[in-house]
Formats: structure tokens, sequence, C-alpha cells
């Protein structure tokens, strides 16, 4: 199966919604939870699971109407979209699964919570349908499920390739003490593939407190890198950037990688200049906000792409080959797809895999080092 380009409709103007998770932080007062419904009416059944929970009710609106437009853009009369909502807390993720299955739905989206992820791995078996999990990639992985949104280790990674191109391949790791020990094996294995070495882990409090002392423990360590990750975007992270940016730890390191959980507002900071940071392409997504903005009243949002591109998977796989297209194999294709949340494939380990823009922070914003690239 060929990379897909799963955009439709192009020349359109440009998006509002840059940034990764813009669906995430915003408001969900005055949005309604959703209910069940069918939208379309074509054989091929698609199953959405979506949260009712009061703190995701954006994500979820975001999410179901770009996956209504997805499928007014490209469904061809071939697709139709089962919505199923229920409270992340309500353990209804498997029983949902299962009935999904029964109805012979070739492709479920969803559930948004690692939590329910979880319970569908345990509460469900082969055969049933593939599932794209709305979580991030740091979720425990299950059989035929994939998550469809990057993380800060996809991020950490992307900078890991240009440091390491340009011979800065002796990297510490710099983390929030309690960061997910999966975590860090990931970026570690992801560091070698790389051509890089981990020379080693430096953690640090999360509250902020005595960091000095915390860094101190790791001399070392920093003494032999010549590149640092720094893994964390909590209230810690802008002091332990000017730590480490003053030069008491780590004189022989060249080169800097924040990820994309630091707040922009960090980018401020002087000493966050010339740090690099890799974050998902929205470009593509200018090719939905027109007809997006028209039809809901407000711009695209990054989860709002995400509910797109996730109908476009399934759309683009049915026109292509036919209504029974989705299957493990034409979704783990090594070529990808490219769609309005940039180039991304589904890997055989259960995880997605991202490619991502490396940025340098200059003057307070990103400036472009390297672009998305055009395929894997």
């Amino acid at each position: 199966m060929r990379s897909v380009f799963l955009a439709a409709c192009l020349g359109l103007a440009g998006c509002q919604a840059s940034n990764l998770g813009d669906g995430l932080s915003a408001s969900n007062s005055g949005v309604a939870a959703l209910g069940n419904s069918t939208y379309g009416n074509g054989p091929v059944q698609v199953t959405m699971l979506l949260p009712t929970d009061a703190s995701l009710r954006r994500k979820a609106a975001d999410i179901s109407d770009g996956a209504k437009l997805a499928l007014d853009d490209l469904g061809a009369g071939q697709l139709r979209i089962d919505f199923q909502a229920s409270a992340s807390t309500s353990g209804q993720a498997a029983s949902k699964v299962q009935a999904a299955s029964a109805a012979g739905s070739k492709l479920i989206i969803g559930p948004a919570t690692n939590g329910e992820v979880s319970r569908i791995i345990s509460g469900t078996s082969l055969p049933r349908p593939p599932i794209l999990a709305l979580v991030p990639n740091n979720s425990a992985g299950g059989t035929h499920i994939w998550p469809l949104y990057g993380d800060a280790i996809d991020s950490a990674l992307e900078g890991v390739g240009v440091a390491v191109a340009a011979k800065q391949k002796n990297i510490v790791v710099v983390h929030e003490a309690g960061f997910p020990a999966e975590n860090l094996l990931r970026l570690r294995e992801g560091i070698k593939l790389k051509g890089g070495t981990t020379i080693g882990f430096v953690p640090y409090p999360a509250s902020g407190i005595n960091l000095r002392a915390a860094f101190a423990k790791g001399q070392l360590v920093f003494a032999k890198a010549n590149t640092i990750v720094l893994l964390g975007g909590g209230d810690a992270i802008g002091e332990v950037i000017d730590i480490l940016a003053a030069g008491e730890f780590g004189q022989s390191i060249a080169t800097a990688i924040a990820t994309s959980l630091i707040p922009e507002e960090i980018y401020k900071r002087p000493s966050a200049q010339g740090l690099m940071v890799a974050v998902p392409s929205t470009t593509d997504v200018s090719v939905i906000a027109e007809r997006f903005k028209a039809k809901y009243g407000r711009a695209p949002s990054y989860d709002a792409a995400i509910g797109y591109d996730s109908i476009a998977i399934a759309a683009g796989l049915v026109r292509s080959a036919g209504p029974d297209a989705i299957t493990v194999e034409n979704l783990t294709s090594s070529q990808g797809f490219r769609a309005a949340t940039g180039l991304f494939r589904f890997r055989p380990d259960g995880r997605i895999e991202r490619r991502m823009i490396v940025h340098r922070i200059e003057n307070g914003s990103l400036k472009i080092i390297q672009e998305e690239g055009e395929g894997f």
C-alpha cells in the first residue's frame, strides 16, 4: 500500500490553530456532552468512542466535528460513523468495542484515556477491528491498538536526529523525577536507533526545590556529554533551563534539546535562546480550516485535525482498495500517511511515529531548522 495523501480541496485559507493540543487547553465551559449518534449512511461502519467527561468535552466536540467534516469531504458515500459517548470512568470501553465488532465495524477510533485503553486490552480479544486510540504515544499499547497523538519522546527524538547529524552524539537526559520508566527506555532505544549514545539520566525534583543539588549528582554524566535532552514542562522547567544555560553543569554541552512539553512563554527567556524544539506540523491543517470554520463557526484545533485524519485514513483506504481495505497490514504501511496533522505511520509495535518540524528558539520565537520531510 502506497503512502496516502489525505488532503482534499487544496488551496484553502490559512489555519488559525497551530499548536499541539489546542483543543486540550481550550475552555470546556458551555460545551455540551455528546450523545450516541450516527453520521453518514455508507456501508462501511467506523465506530468512534468519545468521552462525556466535563474536562474532555471540548476535545470530544472538536474530534467529532473534524471527523464529520472528513466524511463530508472524503467519504464518497462509502462510510458512516457510529458515535458512542460515555464517561471515561464508566468502564464501558471494552463492551463498546465488543458491540462495535459484533456490528461489523471496520475500524474503532478512541477511546480518549489511557485507563479505557487498558480496559480494552484486558477485556477484549482478537479478532476485533483495529483501534486508533485518541491518546498519546506514552500509553500502554495492545495488539492492533495504536495511539493517534505523538508525545514528548517523539519530539525529543526528532531533535536528537539533528544533533547526531551534527556529530553531537553523546547525550545526557535531564528529566523530572518520576518520569515514566517505559518512556525513558523508549527514549534510550530511540537515541540508539538515531546513532547516538545515552551517557546517562539526571533526574530533578518536579517541585523545583534543590535543583542545583540534583544536578551536582550528575556532574560525571554531564562531563561526558555534548548534547542534553530536557524532558519536562512543569513549573520547574524554566528554572532548570536557567541553571543549565548558565554553564555551571555540563560545560562540554554544545546542543540542548527541549520538547513540545515546554510552555510557549518559556521561549521568551534569555536562557532558552538556542534550544531546539520539535513540534508536529500543522501546515496541512490549512487544508480544512476554511470549511471547518464555515461549518462550525470556529477555527479547527489540533484535536479537530486528529478527528479529521482518523476518518480520512479510513476513507482513503476504502476508496483506494474497497470496503475490506481497513486492515492491520494497510494501516502499518511503512510509507505511512500524510494528512492534516502532517506525516505519520503506525508501527507494528503499537506506536505511532510522527515526523515533526525541528525549530531553534531565537529572539523569543521558533525558527525552522529542519522541515518535516517528504517521507520516512
